[in-house]
């Protein structure tokens, strides 16, 4: 594997944190999404192109040796601008404050782009430097004067990134994941300082004459940028990729947990699972589905729905001292099992009608409610009985005993 392979591997992370935003433009044209894939994909290309193996590419189709340095350094100020752009659009500031800030940054981040390139073309840098560019020509006429501007410009971002990630995270109280990954931003941004400070200490050993300290720029500062490019990549997708992964984690677990009760409505209501397929990966989808063929399961038992069975495990949870909510979802699972026993019982006759009107009475029942009845039919805190001898229905208000419907 060659030495430079981590400039591919950091910036492949970028671009595959930048294709996971970006089929969200298709839909949301809100700049400030716009602004966070342009920091990835640029971060991204910017990393690339400060691989010494792409340098010499660059430098060799254009023919002038390096000019991949006032390309990447044109770069990196640009994407400090967008990065300083986005915190101060995402701090609650007034939109006449942000925009001041915002046009004073264009301006001055402008003007060190075309400094940079001017300092360029005036100065000479003949001897093509791929990794030690900096202290090489730290003391060249105009050179000199364009990595001091560079790295000013920076550093000023670096600071200024990690000072209003600070102050923003002590009082922001948005989503857990909002609040990790902004935490991560601020690393990233902080490790900018690193990467900054190790160049200028290199370039500085140059001119007082003294002993070198070029690993600063080639070895210190390379680690640096690794660091903080990949903290910066990690909390900007952080927010997205957590929010995700655990909503996913949720409905998984939604859909595994509706599965005692959804595959026994199943078996006794087959007519309300749908023929269509859903995909295996979008899991929402699949709880969602779930969750309606429940509810609809149980719209479909409802003229098969017994009081007497109800009356009944409210009085076993009574007596077992079971918590509301739990007692609630015994007396559905009790009722809803002995409706299931009263379907299979009645084969395709017609179901027969109750007394009491408040037989088909269907209690509303949430997410969470349902979550909790499903545990019941997996296990039940007392015996359900699946209707009485015979398939025979207990008309309300008789006078057999609800014992003999839901059994201990």
């Amino acid at each position: 594997m060659s030495e430079n392979s981590g400039f591919w591997v950091v910036s492949g992370l970028m671009w595959l944190a930048f294709l996971g935003k970006a089929p969200g433009l298709r839909h949301n044209r809100d700049p400030l999404y716009v602004l966070v894939c342009g920091v990835l994909l640029l971060g991204g290309t910017c990393f690339a192109c400060a691989n010494p193996d792409v340098i010499g590419v660059v430098n060799a189709a254009t023919g002038i040796p390096n000019v991949s340095a006032p390309l990447v350094y044109a770069m990196l100020t640009v994407e400090s601008a967008l990065v300083l752009t986005l915190i101060i659009y995402w701090r609650d500031w007034s939109p006449e404050k942000a925009g001041r800030w915002v046009r004073r940054l264009m301006v001055a981040y402008g003007l060190a782009v075309i400094g940079i390139v001017t300092l360029f073309a005036l100065g000479d840098a003949p001897v093509e430097r791929r990794v030690d560019f900096d202290p090489y020509y730290a003391k060249t006429p105009y050179i000199r004067e364009m990595i001091l501007l560079y790295l000013a410009a920076h550093t000023v971002a670096g600071v200024m990134a990690t000072v209003l990630c600070v102050r923003w995270a002590a009082g922001v109280t948005g989503p857990k994941w909002l609040r990790r990954g902004l935490r991560v931003l601020t690393l990233g941004f902080a490790l900018n300082i690193g990467l900054d400070g190790s160049k200028l200490l290199a370039v500085a050993a140059r001119w007082c004459g003294g002993t070198r300290w070029d690993w600063l720029d080639s070895e210190v500062s390379r680690g640096f940028a690794f660091a903080c490019t990949l903290f910066t990549g990690i909390g900007f997708m952080l927010p997205m990729v957590g929010g995700g992964v655990e909503r996913t984690l949720r409905e998984k677990r939604v859909f595994l947990q509706l599965g005692p009760l959804w595959r026994a409505l199943r078996e006794a209501t087959p007519a309300v699972a749908a023929a269509l397929p859903v995909p295996w990966w979008d899991v929402e989808l699949k709880a969602t589905r779930r969750v309606a063929e429940v509810q609809d399961g149980r719209l479909a038992l409802r003229p098969y729905r017994n009081p007497a069975v109800a009356r009944a495990a409210e009085a076993r949870a009574s007596k077992l001292r079971l918590a509301p909510a739990k007692a609630e979802a015994a007396v559905e699972a009790a009722v809803l099992v002995d409706a299931m026993a009263a379907k299979a019982a009645s084969g395709h006759a017609e179901p027969p009608l109750l007394d009491d009107g408040a037989a088909t009475a269907l209690p509303a029942l949430d997410q969470k409610a349902l979550i909790r009845v499903s545990r019941m039919i997996r296990r039940p805190p007392f015996h359900l009985t699946g209707g009485a001898p015979g398939g025979r229905r207990i008309p309300a208000g008789s006078g057999q005993g609800p014992g003999e419907r839901c059994e201990g």
